[in-house]
């Protein structure tokens, strides 16, 4: 099947004002913005190709669940009605956690002929963190020039600047303004994120996008289910259905996955000969309406896969329909989330990932949370490579020992911790390939 990355994905829709509201297309802007890595960022491209083509290969995916990703969130807000309340935050959080371990309510609607194909990723979301920061900048997206809304990204330039992206998966929230040509409104981002590279190994002597940059950024308004602020359709009379499904749609590019419909659209083919990469989604030729189109077959032809002509799979979160449908990944979208976390995002993964847990050894910490020193006992297994650092939440060790500092056996270690900020703190005692972590606070 023909593959076609396109390296920076989002939800991006046009109105033409010769049409009716009910009958106004929605066309994805993902080639106007792969124009604008190509000709900005080639190697970078190249780069997102090669990590897709190898996560989709990958076929000795670790079965362990639930991988943990302590996400960072960063409410960057000019106007009040910006700065989301904590409750809506949290709320975005569990839904991520019901729709990546398939534990949403709606997964009954998903049809009969997919339910064989649904798959858990079993991907936990952990909330680290909630930063804020009020702005005078407007983030916007020229069409014409290389702008991937980086200000946003940067405390110097109104914005917040990430914690370690090889850490945390850090998530912008801020009000992406319209895409425009002076006066006419064109249409509307409702966020983005980079797919997976290797974040060791990026481009050098090119002018693509630094680490540090990347991550998911999403409208304010696309947050949560609870979210009391609204989007109209630009041109439109109504309003989006806000169940935040954008979130887990762009969490879905950051871990590798591409628009069901092969990413074909306005400046390149789009039909279906384009693929996903992922076999036991349908091919189909465009995105959906932000509709619940249930009678949906744009491809009429047999599916290798399901060796019949299957309807298009509107209820996919990678699909551009309505919030109020999506309900489902598939298994081998899921297949390729998790070998990407086993690969160029593993670092997302810290304890919880791939290292192994060595129940030979235990780490505890009194007092917790710790003000001057906190004493730190552990039991070690004989002829252990051992060392033990403390992190920061923004991923900087903080303190470390070395081996010569720790013999096998139990032992107490005083932790000084009068030097520290208040807050949390990681404490990782690693043992060769296998480590055991606990949580230290700082409290003043």
């Amino acid at each position: 099947m023909r593959l076609s990355l396109l390296p920076l994905f989002l939800l991006f829709y046009v109105i033409t004002t010769a049409q009716t509201p009910a009958t106004r297309p929605v066309i994805c802007g993902n080639d106007v913005f792969s124009d604008m890595l190509r000709a900005h960022y080639p190697e970078l491209k190249a780069n997102f190709e090669a990590t897709f083509e190898a996560a989709r290969q990958n076929t000795s995916v670790s079965q362990r669940s639930p991988y943990t990703i302590q996400v960072v969130v960063h409410v960057v807000w000019k106007n009040l009605a910006e700065n989301l309340a904590d409750s809506i935050i949290e709320n975005q959080i569990q839904v991520l956690n019901a729709d990546y371990n398939r534990l949403n309510a709606d997964t009954g609607q998903l049809r009969s002929v997919f339910q064989p194909v649904a798959g858990n990723a079993g991907i936990k979301f952990e909330l680290a963190n909630i930063v804020r920061v009020q702005t005078e900048q407007n983030f916007a997206v020229s069409l014409f020039g290389s702008n991937l809304l980086t200000e946003v990204k940067h405390d110097a330039d109104g914005g917040s600047t990430a914690w370690n992206t090889q850490q945390y998966l850090n998530i912008w929230i801020c009000k992406i303004q319209p895409i425009a040509l002076g006066p006419i409104v064109l249409g509307q981002i409702l966020g983005f994120a980079f797919p997976p590279a290797d974040l060791v190994n990026w481009p050098s002597g090119s002018n693509s996008p630094n680490p540090d940059e990347d991550g998911v950024v999403v409208d304010y308004r696309m947050i949560g289910s609870n979210n009391p602020n609204t989007i109209a359709v630009p041109g439109g009379t109504t309003n989006l259905v806000v169940r935040g499904r954008t979130l887990s749609h762009e969490i879905g590019h950051y871990l590798g996955l591409r628009h069901i419909w092969g990413d074909g659209g306005l400046l390149g083919p789009n039909d279906c000969a384009q693929s996903d990469g992922v076999d036991d989604t349908p091919f189909a030729n465009a995105q959906s309406n932000f509709d619940c189109d249930q009678t949906r077959n744009t491809c009429d032809q047999v599916e290798d896969f399901y060796a019949a002509d299957t309807p298009d799979l509107i209820e996919n979160y990678m699909d551009y329909s309505s919030e109020s449908c999506m309900n489902m990944f598939t298994k081998g979208q899921v297949n390729i989330m998790r070998s990407v976390l086993e690969g160029p995002r593993v670092g997302l993964l810290g304890s919880s990932g791939l290292v192994e847990i060595n129940t030979a050894a235990r780490l505890e910490i009194f007092p917790n949370p710790a003000s001057e020193r906190a004493t730190v006992s552990f039991t070690l297994p004989e002829n252990s490579d051992v060392s033990l650092q403390v992190t920061s939440m923004d991923g900087r060790i903080v303190q470390q020992f070395s081996p010569q500092t720790l013999a096998a056996g139990q032992q107490n270690l005083i932790l000084e911790t009068k030097t520290l900020a208040a807050g949390l703190y990681l404490l990782q005692l690693r043992m060769g390939n296998s480590v055991v972590t606990s949580r230290l606070v700082i409290a003043r």
